[in-house]
């Protein structure tokens, strides 16, 4: 009886990793590690973001989610609006 009701409040993990798809940048919520998969902003925007380390592949955690993204970009922080963060595309990596 105790394995049926924690099965039921313990959330299946491959029900969890199927939910992990790309998505915006600006729904990622605090603490979330996520992979950068594409930039769809203007060229000098992605140009900006690609000289501060924000590029195809790289690896962010957001800090803050408060109208925009405060983000930790291989060691420094970058500030990112939130039409900005709604076209980088990202793949959630967890916590």
């Amino acid at each position: 009886m105790l394995t049926a009701w924690l099965r039921r409040i313990t959330p299946d993990t491959a029900r969890e990793r199927a939910r992990c798809t790309a998505c915006p940048l600006s729904v990622c919520r605090r603490g979330i590690r996520a992979a950068v998969l594409r930039m769809d902003c203007e060229g000098c925007e992605a140009e900006r973001l690609r000289n501060l380390g924000l590029f195809e592949g790289a690896c962010v955690r957001v800090l803050e989610s408060q109208d925009g993204l405060l983000l930790d970009v291989r060691g420094s922080r970058v500030a990112v609006g939130a039409a900005l963060a709604s076209v980088i595309t990202v793949l959630p990596l967890g916590s």
